[in-house]
């Protein structure tokens, strides 16, 4: 049964949690259909015990069985994803009236593009739920781990005691990410795109974790949706921030998220010790850091020529990787694929309660260099969807 690591979490019987997760997966139905403008009635659903299925629908008695082992043993983003590949089975049956096809022919195919299921969620068997890691291993594993691999070294490079050797090495790193993606939108292969969700386990957004977010958008060509997932063992429902762009820029994108969180944390400690600052100024200082990062990044891509192509219309103020992400329509469409009823939001801007504060915060942040490994995990596989 899942575990809760605080203490302070109060925990639940086995058929409580069971009562609660039947309770959110009706929840997630319910949503999914209005998302997608779908009128499907609700099952009723069941928490199987198979090791091996990790979902099912059955048609006879109008139940969706979800494995406790996939609850327990994978996010509740993986869940949704097999809910949504059972719905799909359902929709062939009770909306399009075609059961008597085979279970993942064409029909099943239709209403997964209708439900916005994604690979591997759209086929009878999934690598693993974890889909972003799937997807990279589709028929592009090398060459992905060929620009990974090279960004890897760029960035190990980044962590130089030498100050020039360092922002040479990011520089670099920048320049190819940039070169990389404007030959991806000139070329006409398809891209592959993919996902990556970061749960924050709070309750709200911090206005640090949404800055950081801000420069992911504006420099690391990923789109950002602020959303919330819930967690089967505690019970709660989480902020998350949700990464979309090309399998690369995600992976990359998610190592400067990673690295920014922990540098800002680190300079702040440093900052407090050597000036004393109070912990209200923690907020200002750090602000100043990604303000400064900004300025350091700006000051970067105005070295760089922008294409012709992209340097028209009301465009003109956006960055290079803004103005990538809005040239990219494989992207557009598969950010609405994921979440078709979009809206922005529009937040307050942060007060500044110190200006020596913010003004000394800013000058460390355009000392950062982005530095460190980019990870490259793998999965699980082997587990059966059914149908």
């Amino acid at each position: 049964m899942a575990k809760v690591s605080k203490q302070n979490i109060p925990t639940y019987s086995e058929l409580e949690y069971r009562r609660k997760w039947l309770y959110q997966l009706q929840s997630e139905f319910k949503q999914i259909c209005s998302w997608y403008r779908i009128a499907l009635a609700v099952p009723s659903f069941r928490i199987s015990e198979s090791p091996a299925t990790l979902g099912s629908w059955h048609p006879e008695s109008r139940t969706i069985s979800i494995s406790s082992a996939l609850i327990n043993e994978y996010s509740w983003d993986a869940v949704i994803n097999v809910l949504k590949h059972e719905m799909a089975h359902q929709y062939v049956h009770e909306y399009m009236g075609r059961g008597m096809e085979l279970p993942h022919g064409q029909a099943f195919a239709d209403a997964c593009n209708k439900l916005g299921v994604l690979s591997p969620f759209n086929a009878a068997t999934g690598d693993t739920p974890k889909v972003f890691i799937a997807t990279r291993q589709q028929g592009c594993d090398s060459e992905y781990d060929r620009k990974v691999n090279k960004v890897r070294k760029m960035f190990s490079l980044a962590g130089s005691g030498n100050k020039h050797e360092a922002m040479a090495a990011m520089s670099k790193a920048n320049s190819f990410i940039r070169k990389y993606n404007l030959e991806r939108l000139d070329s006409l292969e398809p891209s592959q795109y993919s996902y990556e969700i970061i749960n924050t386990r709070k309750k709200r957004l911090h206005i640090i974790v949404r800055r950081i977010g801000s420069l992911l958008t504006d420099y690391f060509y990923v789109d950002i949706v602020y959303s919330e997932l819930f967690d089967p063992a505690s019970i709660e429902t989480f902020k998350t921030i949700e990464l979309l762009g090309t399998q690369e820029n995600v992976t990359f994108a998610r190592h400067v998220f990673d690295f920014l969180s922990r540098r800002v944390e680190f300079l702040w400690q440093n900052h407090r010790k050597t000036a004393k600052a109070p912990g209200k100024l923690r907020k200002t200082y750090i602000l100043g850091i990604l303000q400064g990062f900004r300025e350091k990044l700006e000051k970067e891509e105005k070295k760089q020529a922008v294409p012709a192509g992209f340097s028209a219309g009301r465009g003109r103020h956006k960055t290079i990787s803004a103005l990538v992400v809005a040239k990219d329509p494989g992207l557009s469409e598969f950010t609405t694929r994921r979440f078709p009823r979009l809206r922005k939001v529009q937040y307050r801007s942060a007060g500044i309660y110190c200006k020596d504060t913010y003004t000394a915060g800013k000058t460390e942040g355009k000392k950062i260099t982005i530095h460190k490994t980019v990870k490259h995990e793998d999965g699980n596989r082997g587990r059966l969807l059914g149908s």
